[in-house]
């Protein structure tokens, strides 16, 4: 009936197109407006952009960049039938995304001094390690053993 309605307005061939699809259900995840409002309402979160809502703006405070999320859509494509997605897929284009962008850092929490006996005191070396393995463009930082 809609697209009769189009054709009467628009002409036949000149309508717009229009696509039914299913809405992305993601496991152990509450994607519902009404039920995502209640925990909204009754302060159970901070708001929309809460890190902890399945909201655009939840995510991207958890973390989530634009092109994760869109590697995500289209690794799970247009369905017209409804359908579960496990959340692990959402969460790996998240970390391929990251890993290819993120800087990594170490720290040492609780140090404990090692005494080596058969290096030279007055020895000090440069070590490499580089930020990204698979990235050759990624800096390298320098590190002093002694």
């Amino acid at each position: 009936m809609y697209e009769a309605f189009l054709n009467d307005v628009y002409g036949s061939g000149l309508a717009p197109k229009q696509r039914e699809f299913a809405r992305l259900n993601l496991n152990y995840t509450v994607t519902s407006k009404r039920k995502l409002m209640q925990l909204v309402q009754n302060n159970n979160v901070s708001g929309w952009d809460d890190p902890r809502m399945p909201t655009i703006s939840g995510l991207r405070r958890r973390g989530y960049t634009p092109e994760s999320l869109k590697n995500f859509i289209q690794a799970v494509g247009v369905a017209k039938r409804e359908n579960l997605i496990d959340v692990s897929l959402m969460e790996f284009c998240v970390r391929e995304d990251l890993n290819k962008k993120a800087p990594r850092m170490m720290a040492v929490l609780n140090p404990l001094r090692v005494v080596i006996t058969n290096y030279p005191e007055d020895k000090t070396e440069l070590l490499k390690a580089e930020n990204n393995p698979e990235d050759p463009n990624s800096w390298i930082k320098r590190s002093a053993f002694f």
